[in-house]
């Protein structure tokens, strides 16, 4: 690493502000195993840990004049890269904490019997769409995971979109009684609500539904 020329970092740091390298690296590091929080964290470090190093090279290699030259390109290789990534990719509250909310008073419905993720869609939603694909993803890591989807509607053949994303991964049904599981989602859709023993335990809005969410999915799914 100390024959690495600053140009040549500079040019890591450029390929790492593509705006596609945060999925990249994070469809890279899940793939091999790394929870949903680093996968996600690890984006940032890099940038601020290659700045780090091209302001060190900087300040060593070059001759600088004055003192506060030297501590000005330090802090600006460090500050730019990660301003600009923080832009392209903002970090969010679900990034950092768990923003769920309690369920434990709620009445277990049929829904959630034999499952360890219910979640509460409505029909023709793009976000419920988009909880598929989630969904697939959190099968894939973790195949023992018991998943449902359970939709808010009257009519069976709103299933029929979710029904062919999910592919047989997971099983897609009609709820028994939309207005109860409306309640239960708290009026956001979709809505991932963590079961244990058949009953609800704690629930995610789409807002909040981020990777140190789904790191507790995946623990239940380890027996944790």
């Amino acid at each position: 690493m100390n024959k690495v020329k600053p140009v040549a970092i500079a040019i890591l740091l450029v390929v790492l502000l593509v705006p596609s390298s945060f999925g990249s690296i994070r469809g890279f590091l899940l793939s091999k195993g790394f929870s949903w929080m680093l996968s996600e964290w690890m984006y940032y470090a890099l940038l601020v840990l290659l700045g780090a190093r091209l302001g060190w090279k900087l300040a060593r290699d070059v001759q600088w004049k004055y003192h506060w030259q030297k501590y000005t390109v330090v802090l600006f290789s460090v500050l730019l890269p990660f301003s600009i990534g923080f832009a392209e990719h903002p970090i969010y509250e679900d990034m950092v904490w768990d923003l769920s909310s309690d369920m434990s008073k709620f009445q277990a419905t049929s829904e959630y019997d034999n499952t360890d993720l219910l979640v509460i869609a409505i029909a023709d939603c793009p976000y419920c769409k988009r909880a598929v694909t989630e969904m697939k993803a959190l099968h894939e890591r973790k195949p023992n995971l018991r998943m449902r989807m359970v939709v808010c509607t009257e009519d069976s053949t709103w299933l029929e979109p979710y029904t062919e994303e999910a592919a047989g991964v997971f099983e897609v049904v009609m709820a028994e009684d939309m207005n109860v599981l409306a309640t239960h989602a708290g009026g956001h859709f979709p809505a991932y609500v963590l079961v244990r023993d058949g009953k609800p335990v704690c629930r995610w809005t789409n807002n909040e539904w981020g990777p140190v969410a789904k790191d507790i999915i995946e623990r239940v799914a380890n027996g944790e």
